[in-house]
């Protein structure tokens, strides 16, 4: 069963890799008709951002199949949609950033 947090529609802010994306999340997608309509086959998400993180247009569609929902480790919509930009960003040339040193005194 998909948990309940990800069937909703729900715009977020988020930053990869410290830049900020936008981000249109649709579970249901186009938009749910009835309360009891079947959860979705496909779920979509659209990235945008001013920066060329997520693409060289700063324009990011990303179509998945909703069942991959089902086994997730992820906690939260903005978990998913953060880990998957992540990805999307590396896929587009960018490293991630090194962690930063800590030092004691």
């Amino acid at each position: 069963m998909i948990p309940e947090q990800f069937k909703r529609n729900t715009l977020l802010e988020i930053r990869v890799f410290g830049f900020p994306v936008k981000v249109d999340y649709r579970f249901y997608w186009p938009d749910k008709k009835e309360d009891d309509q079947r959860d979705p086959l496909v779920s979509h998400i659209e990235y945008r951002a001013e920066s060329e993180i997520i693409s060289g247009t700063g324009y990011r569609s990303y179509f998945f199949y909703t069942e991959a929902l089902k086994d997730t480790d992820y906690t939260s919509i903005e978990e998913l949609v953060t880990g998957i930009a992540e990805e999307l960003a590396i896929e587009n040339g960018h490293k991630r950033p090194p962690r930063e040193q800590m030092t004691l005194f």
